[in-house]
């Protein structure tokens, strides 16, 4: 392998890790959702050009502005609704390990509990607390949930 290789093999994706960063988190935009989006954006960008009449700055600038503004915003919302959602992940067999890990949580201000689904112990928690849930497990020493490569 050579050597220019080698070194960028560290920056490759792989299946082991962790989920793939997606830009939209809770929806998966078909064309008439990609349509939408569009349509957001180019409200924002008209919204821009108003802001040119009234101030007198150029147009390419309020108008990229305006339509940025708008993704953004669209992309907050879907973050801020992703991150109301639970979450379960399981770990072990052993129930008793699991509520011991939810109580931990709960007593560092988390919101979670052990469930069962029939099968595995399961700790649900909120999306929005995995930041909280990883280091919790890795002080632990536990393999987290999900762990940035």
């Amino acid at each position: 392998m050579s050597e220019r290789l080698r070194r960028s093999s560290a920056y490759l994706s792989s299946s082991t890790g962790g989920p793939r960063r997606e830009l939209f988190r809770s929806a998966e935009l078909n064309p008439a959702g990609w349509a939408a989006v569009a349509g957001i954006c180019l409200c924002g960008a008209a919204t821009g050009w108003a802001v040119t009449r009234v101030t007198g700055v150029p147009p390419w600038i309020t108008t990229t502005v305006g339509a940025a503004a708008a993704f953004a915003a669209v992309v907050a919302a879907d973050r801020r609704k992703w991150a109301g959602m639970s979450t379960t992940y399981s770990w072990t067999d052993d129930l008793a390990e699991v509520e011991r890990v939810a109580m931990l949580l709960r007593r560092a201000g988390i919101d979670a509990s052990a469930v069962t689904d029939g099968r595995r112990p399961a700790l649900r928690y909120r999306n929005g607390d995995l930041r909280h849930v990883n280091r919790a497990f890795r002080d632990a020493g536990l393999p987290p949930p999900w762990a940035p490569a």
